[in-house]
């Protein structure tokens, strides 16, 4: 997904290799290695920054657009007829309007409108302009942890990059091993055993982060876009907020979704039908 919104991970192992949800769990049969410490493998979602609490904010008075061609989709969203969402970067609002009424209107987190750059790569956070549709809705969503998240880390933490392939195997400077096999990326003591990572895990060893292979368990990852989503195409959402994430909606800090309160956005998933128009301002 484009965005991540991610930020957002509810569990976290606290022995390396208890698997939750698909994860496969494995039998020890011999005493295992110690499990690192806890600042070794840590959530990979759900880390947008956290604004101190404060009272949900006000609705505005009327929506305002972003600057001039948002204001030619704000104009086009006031003149459509029918069921529609409204989302303004300005007011960081979202509203959903059946024909005079306002049945939803509530506070977003939008894109950041940032760029962010890595051996060579570009990538642009920012909540696109424009007239959307809402395309496919989706309960209990898991989000595939895109690249970009594995660099951010990286660069933020000074680490180096290290992309898992099939079959790929790692020691480790305690003697231990890091294998993926099959759809797992796991950790093999000197006994033998192996055990899978928590999907919504880091890899972190040796000052080093490893990107576990877009197909692993490891890069599926529950709860991170709250309930449900809306998809309007192109990797961009409608979705909720993890629970450590709660304080940033409101805040211009999502890579790109628009990420909503998981109260408000109950209302406005069993409201909403596919092929909603989504006018973005």
């Amino acid at each position: 997904m484009h965005n991540a919104i991610v930020r957002e991970l509810p569990r976290l192992a606290a022995v390396v290799g208890l698997a939750i949800g698909t994860a496969s769990c494995g039998v020890m049969r011999s005493p295992p290695a110690a499990p690192p410490p806890a600042s070794t493998v840590t959530p990979t979602a759900a880390r947008e920054p956290v604004a101190t609490a404060k009272p949900k904010p006000t609705p505005p008075a009327s929506p305002m657009a972003s600057d001039a061609s948002g204001r030619v989709v704000l104009r086009a969203a006031t003149q459509a007829k029918g069921p529609k969402i409204m989302v303004s970067l300005k007011d960081r609002w979202l509203w959903f309007v059946e024909g005079q009424d306002t049945v939803v209107s509530a506070p977003v987190a939008v894109g950041k409108s940032e760029n962010f750059e890595y051996n060579g790569r570009t990538f642009r956070f920012t909540t696109p302009v424009g007239r959307r549709r809402v395309l496919k809705k989706e309960e209990t969503p898991i989000w595939t942890v895109p690249d970009w998240h594995y660099m951010e880390k990286a660069a933020s933490r000074d680490l180096q990059l290290v992309r898992l392939g099939a079959n790929s195997k790692v020691k480790l400077a305690d003697g231990t091993t890091l294998e993926v096999r099959g759809q797992d990326v796991g950790r093999v003591n000197q006994f033998g055993n192996f055990w899978a990572f928590t999907p919504g895990t880091e890899i972190v060893f040796d000052d080093k982060i490893f990107m576990p292979p877009i197909t692993s368990r490891q890069r599926r990852v529950p709860d991170a876009l709250g309930p449900y989503k809306l998809d309007t195409g192109e990797g961009y959402l409608i979705h909720g907020t993890h629970l450590y994430n709660t304080e940033s909606v409101g805040q211009a800090v999502s890579h790109g979704c628009v990420r909503m309160d998981n109260t408000d956005l109950e209302r406005l998933y069993q409201l909403v039908q596919t092929g909603t128009p989504v006018f973005i301002f």
